[in-house]
């Protein structure tokens, strides 16, 4: 950084241009300082004692766009300065024109307000701000002028009012004591400089810059000054009206998405490194690629501007979850389905993993800082985009990174979920993705859902008797547990009220969810756990392991244990082996959806388990109705053949379980 004290003649004198940068607030003096002003300059033209006014001091730091052209100076402070000399200047060229000079006027325009040689924007010895060059082009170039166009068009008309029944002689005074007599300290900042921190420093009372702010004016000025204002129509402003206050961020991720971790101090200084020694051309397709990802990244922030319903859907969940971490990873992604490296279902299968990787790690309570560092270079660590890119990505975040079933379930079933804003919103949105798995015919809308405490925040005398001895403690550890939340649109309405008044209120539910209290008499720390086991069952499936084949984490003993009883919703019945579970699921699947084992048979979907023929399965059968069922099979097999009918007839897996005798659960038997 450099300062020396200069006049105005020296400042701008030669074929140069100060550009006022984009992100200075547009031109604000108003009379008091052009009454000022007027004042210093008059009283200079008339009393010539040698020593000139100061006049205040500029900030510049070169602006190195093309090779050709005039040289440019950004003008970080200094710009109403700057730009009232112009304007007052103008005005006394004019005022002579007027009465009839020719000499002092070229001698003005061609020293202090043109480069004569240049065309264009590049003709003017400053270029304002966007908002105040329609204005300024018109007073340089002596075009007509609205007084009430701008207040750079009431500077004008102010000076030029002062200037009324000069003389040649009183204008070419006032000219000298301008260019002469007037003395600035300009501080010129090189390349290591922070010119944010700068202007910021000499604006404290100004709107204060973001990074976004000088990135934006950085790479503008890397673009020749006639295009200046189509790459920012066509690039910046889409993405600056876009994403708005997210601006800065977006730029942070997107030179973090190959996977260099930034801060959001270092942004500004990582993009001129990577643009210095980029030519136009390379600055321009820089340019564009960031206004491309840009629009990629309105959608993370607002899932409604993607039109696949698939998609919008799925970024929508990540949205809610407030994970941004993971947003340079989900850029590569879709910068490479836009140019068809990914195909539509690797982005789909590639979200739900980053889903269930983001809510197994949160329900665990594993610390978010991780991510910072993780995430960002996983997209080229997974082998980036082909066919084995899913492969890589499961590779990438399973392991260790990614809890499994077991640690996941535990979490769900014993730690609490509801507390904070963020966790609030997070056990929220996993409510609702287990009321949408059931697949209801006429979902209930979620819009203004809200969620319940079944054993309600405050205790009652009620609900201390319901909870057994020491019922404090039991509340404080399940109150907020997933087991005793649910999904509501009566919340206030429940309130502490008693469970058999609650449970009356779920009879009556729209939310499948609330189905489950049906036949639960008693709300007791059992019945919490139980429920919680249920749920966590279900979250399995929804959020499967990202890197290991899924495990039953204890919810399914082992195949050489027998169950003694099977489920089907709330209803129970006892069985003597697997076989006879089996048998007895499929009954209630086909009462559930009358005709579907005929279904079955008729169409020969599963022709190994299920058939109209007496004689196709010799070995061992059941007969259901008038349908034959395969019953010679492997403990393991009949599980899968259960599985698959119950798909078929859109069963969800949470609705039936086998169960395992209780003296082999004490003992932790699997």
């Amino acid at each position: 950084m450099q300062a020396s004290e200069t006049k105005i003649r020296q400042l701008i004198e030669g074929t140069k241009q100060y550009v006022i940068p984009l992100f200075q607030r547009p031109y604000s003096w108003n009379e008091k300082q052009w009454k000022t002003l007027w004042s210093d300059v008059k009283d200079r033209s008339r009393h010539d004692n040698g020593r000139p006014h100061f006049f205040g001091s500029i900030v510049t730091t070169p602006a190195k766009s093309v090779p050709q052209g005039v040289g440019k100076w950004l003008l970080i402070d200094g710009q109403q300065r700057i730009t009232t000399i112009q304007v007052f200047l103008a005005a006394i060229r004019d005022a002579a024109i007027a009465i009839g000079e020719s000499k002092l006027p070229d001698r003005i325009d061609g020293q202090y307000l043109t480069n004569a040689y240049e065309e264009g924007d590049e003709r003017m010895k400053v270029l304002p701000s966007r908002d105040d060059r329609p204005a300024f082009r018109a007073i340089i170039r002596k075009e007509p002028i609205e007084h009430k166009q701008n207040r750079l068009s009431m500077c004008y008309h102010y000076f030029r009012t002062q200037l009324e029944g000069r003389t040649v002689g009183d204008l070419d005074s006032l000219h000298l004591a301008i260019v002469d007599r007037q003395s600035l300290v300009v501080i010129t900042c090189d390349e290591h400089d922070n010119p944010h921190l700068i202007f910021e420093s000499l604006n404290a009372k100004g709107e204060k810059l973001t990074p976004a702010d000088l990135i934006r004016n950085y790479l503008l000025m890397r673009v020749h000054v006639n295009d200046q204002d189509r790459h920012y129509e066509l690039y910046w402003l889409p993405i600056q009206q876009a994403l708005d206050f997210h601006l800065t961020e977006f730029v942070r991720h997107y030179l973090m998405k190959e996977g260099k971790v930034l801060k959001e101090a270092d942004v500004y200084f990582e993009l001129k490194d990577r643009l210095i020694n980029k030519t136009t051309h390379e600055a321009q397709d820089f340019l564009r690629d960031l206004h491309r990802h840009g629009m990629f990244y309105a959608k993370f922030i607002n899932p409604t501007l993607e039109t696949n319903p698939a998609v919008s859907e799925r970024l929508d969940r990540l949205h809610r979850l407030k994970l941004t971490v993971a947003y340079p990873f989900l850029l590569r992604v879709f910068d490479a389905a836009d140019t068809k490296m990914l195909s539509f279902e690797q982005v789909l299968e590639s979200l739900d993993l980053l889903e269930s990787f983001l809510i197994r790690r949160a329900v665990c309570k594993i610390p978010t800082s991780q991510l910072r560092q993780m995430l960002p270079p996983v997209f080229d660590a997974a082998g980036g985009a082909s066919e084995q890119f899913l492969d890589g990505l499961r590779k990438q975040l399973g392991g260790n990174r990614c809890p499994d079933d077991e640690k996941f379930i535990d979490a769900l079933v014993s730690q609490p979920l509801y507390s904070t804003a963020e966790q609030n919103a997070r056990v929220r949105l996993i409510l609702e993705r287990m009321e949408r798995s059931f697949k209801h015919k006429e979902p209930a809308s979620l819009l203004s859902v809200q969620i319940e405490h079944i054993m309600p925040q405050t205790l009652t005398p009620e609900w201390l008797q319901m909870l057994g001895s020491d019922p404090e403690k039991q509340h404080s550890q399940l109150v907020h547990t997933l087991g005793n939340l649910t999904l509501t649109m009566f919340n206030a309405d429940m309130s502490n009220k008693p469970y058999k008044d609650k449970q009356q209120s779920f009879a009556s539910s729209h939310y499948v969810l609330n189905t489950y209290f049906a036949d639960v008499t008693q709300w007791t720390p059992e019945a919490i756990r139980e429920r919680g086991r249920y749920l966590a069952k279900l979250a399995v499936q929804i959020w499967p392991d990202v890197g290991r084949t899924p495990k039953s984490a204890g919810l399914e003993r082992s195949v050489s244990i027998a169950p003694s009883k099977v489920r089907f919703r709330s209803d129970i019945d006892s069985v003597d082996n697997w076989k006879d579970a089996f048998v007895k699921l499929l009954k209630h699947f086909d009462t559930t959806v009358p005709g579907l084992l005929q279904k079955i048979a008729t169409e020969r979907m599963l022709e190994a388990v299920v058939s109209n023929d007496e004689k196709r399965f010799r070995r061992a059968r059941a007969k259901i109705g008038d349908i034959y069922v395969n019953t010679h099979a492997s403990a393991n097999q009949l599980k899968e053949w259960c599985r698959k009918i119950a798909k078929i007839a859109n069963i969800n897996e949470v609705d039936y379980d086998f169960i395992i005798p209780e003296s082999y659960e004490k003992t932790g038997s699997s």
